[in-house]
């Protein structure tokens, strides 16, 4: 499996983010995130003026980073950003499960396409590897329930398919901020508009 330890790092790392929101609770784990999502942009804004740190971070830690990455930010500052605007933005059944999505699909969807992505749709993006996020999203929606979130399968299914979307898009801003926040707000807005609980 090519850059294994990058979909570790960003599978790992949505679900321990997402853990510290319940660990630390609703207003120190937003505070955790705007600190550390600080902490991310000037290691990486510093990395990209300071070359000998850039050289460094490049040689120790390539499986991490994406080769396109090497001279602009990566996406580890937005991918904490859109975790958590979501979880401030939407009530947590909801964001949890978008964060989930972004997680679990983006992974998926990077697997698939790079070994089966035979049916492009959108410049290297795959069909095969788009049905893999979706199939991602809502297997682990799924399984929300054993943790005590619950949301109803219509609601999930347009959550997923608004996450494998918005990963299709070729966006100007990263997706691992996009993702949550729309998939989140399609949620959203389909539970006040069903008026569901």
């Amino acid at each position: 499996m090519k850059h294994i330890g990058r979909k570790l790092y960003h599978l790992l790392g949505g679900l321990g983010l997402l853990s510290l929101y319940f660990l630390l609770g609703r207003q120190n784990a937003l505070v955790c995130y705007g600190l550390l999502f600080l902490v991310v942009l000037a290691l990486d804004i510093t990395r990209l003026r300071v070359p000998a740190f850039n050289r460094f971070v490049q040689t120790r830690f390539s499986s991490f980073i994406r080769k396109n990455e090497e001279n602009r930010l990566t996406g580890t500052a937005p991918y904490v950003l859109g975790i958590g605007l979501t979880l401030f933005f939407y009530r947590t059944d909801i964001a949890t499960a978008a964060i989930c999505f972004l997680a679990f699909g983006d992974v998926a969807a990077t697997t698939v396409g790079e070994r089966y992505g035979r049916t492009k749709i959108s410049g290297e993006k795959s069909l095969e590897g788009t049905l893999a996020f979706v199939a991602a999203a809502l297997t682990v929606g799924f399984l929300l329930p054993l943790a005590g979130i619950s949301l109803m399968h219509g609601i999930m299914l347009a959550g997923a398919i608004a996450a494998a979307g918005v990963e299709l898009v070729p966006l100007p801003v990263n997706d691992n901020l996009v993702i949550p926040l729309v998939s989140g707000g399609v949620m959203e807005l389909i539970c006040r508009v069903t008026g569901c609980s």
